[in-house]
């Protein structure tokens, strides 16, 4: 009988819909409230939906499904970047304060060193060359990347768009070739972004000398986040496609390794395995055979994961897509699902860390949210440098 009643609510709100909703909105919202129907008590599609609902100015179709997700039990509170038009209405804020009230604290993390000087970065991954002990940070709206020590100092390890790099996105090191893989895609937080254009490449660039040694374009595919097998095997998320897409030691071309994703985000490996993170959830991948896949179940939430990265055996992500950001650590094994750091007052919007011995290493404001409604970032006052924090496994 619940059910009936939230159909009927979901049909009522989406008449209440302001008349100069972009249809887009329209469109997203239709496709939610038919999911809704044959899931009901899916809690991720529920947020959306209630996202959604704000972006089409419908206060009341937001608190109603504010107040659904209440009684489905949700513990990941409201993103503060959202709901901007429902902030004023007094029930909105009552029912925001009960699901905040259920999001559990757990501040663990330190700050291990600031970015001076480059607060207009916006840096999306990073990793480490235990070699030089040095990190790598790839940077959205800078289209670069750079060679950051552990007390901070920066330095351009690829310059602005050098070699036609464009917004850098997920990057990892090859330890026997000794080279740094970066991806970088078109992005509306890049600097020089023109709308409707759309390109992704994969570029190598040997550590030592800084060289670009390979690079690939992967359009009509947009790249985000890859990860690299000890034979040299590059597997790669892509967005755009909804795939996972596969590059042969010593190929020049990517192929579709696997497909039916929903915006696939983080990948790792372990133990033969691909673990790929998308909206739905956490799903593992044989290798050699995409056929064998399956889904990590778990009594946690697994949604809208970005980064994933790996620490004995177990899986450590960023889960930012849903709610409020925290960092979380999957048993692959068994869907275990532990709550590492949440609620913490310096995160914005975090997205990619890497594991360093028994640390992750993340950033805690990329600064993805730091920008105008043209696409303009905001003016360097306003901004913050970015923050690299350290959280003991």
């Amino acid at each position: 009988m619940k059910h009936i009643a939230l159909l009927l609510a979901l049909t009522l709100s989406t008449a209440a819909l302001a008349q100069d909703v972009d249809p887009r909105v329209r469109e997203t919202i239709k496709q939610l409230e038919a999911l809704l129907e044959k899931q009901p008590d899916n809690q991720p599609y529920t947020y959306l939906l209630a996202t959604y609902y704000d972006k089409a100015k419908n206060t009341e179709g937001v608190v109603r499904t504010l107040k659904r997700l209440l009684a489905l039990e949700w513990e990941h509170g409201l993103a503060n970047d959202q709901f901007v038009n429902a902030k004023p209405d007094v029930e909105f804020r009552r029912t925001a304060l009960s699901l905040h009230a259920r999001e559990p604290k757990r501040n663990q993390a330190k700050t291990a060193f600031k970015i001076a000087g480059r607060r207009d970065l916006v840096p999306e991954g990073i990793t480490y060359d235990p070699v030089e002990d040095v990190f790598y940070v790839s940077g959205i709206h800078r289209r670069n990347v750079l060679r950051v020590k552990r007390d901070g100092t920066a330095t351009d390890f690829v310059k602005e768009a050098q070699d036609g790099m464009l917004g850098g996105l997920g990057l990892k090191i090859d330890p026997k070739k000794r080279v740094l893989w970066v991806i970088s895609s078109t992005t509306p937080e890049m600097r020089g972004w023109k709308e409707g254009e759309n390109a992704s490449m994969l570029a190598a660039y040997d550590l030592k000398t800084g060289k670009l040694v390979k690079k690939i374009e992967a359009t009509p595919a947009i790249l985000n986040d890859l990860t690299i097998l000890d034979d040299g095997t590059i597997f790669a998320t892509d967005m755009g496609r909804h795939n996972v897409v596969r590059l042969a030691p010593g190929a020049d071309k990517l192929e579709v390794f696997a497909s039916e994703f929903v915006f696939p985000n983080g990948i790792t490996h372990l133990d033969g395995s691909l673990y790929v993170a998308d909206f739905r959830g956490i799903s593992k991948l044989d290798v050699t055979d995409a056929k064998k896949r399956t889904p990590i179940e778990s009594k946690s939430l697994l949604n809208g994961i970005d980064g994933l990265a790996v620490h004995e055996g177990k899986l450590i992500g960023i889960q930012n897509a849903i709610g409020r950001p925290r960092v979380v650590r999957v048993d692959p094994a068994t869907g275990v699902t532990e709550n590492l750091e949440s609620r913490n007052a310096r995160f914005e919007l975090p997205t990619t860390g890497v594991v360093v011995g028994d640390e992750f290493w993340f950033i805690a404001n990329p600064g993805l949210r730091s920008f105008n409604a043209d696409r303009t970032i905001w003016p360097m006052e306003k901004l913050e440098d970015p923050v690299m924090l350290r959280l003991a496994l």
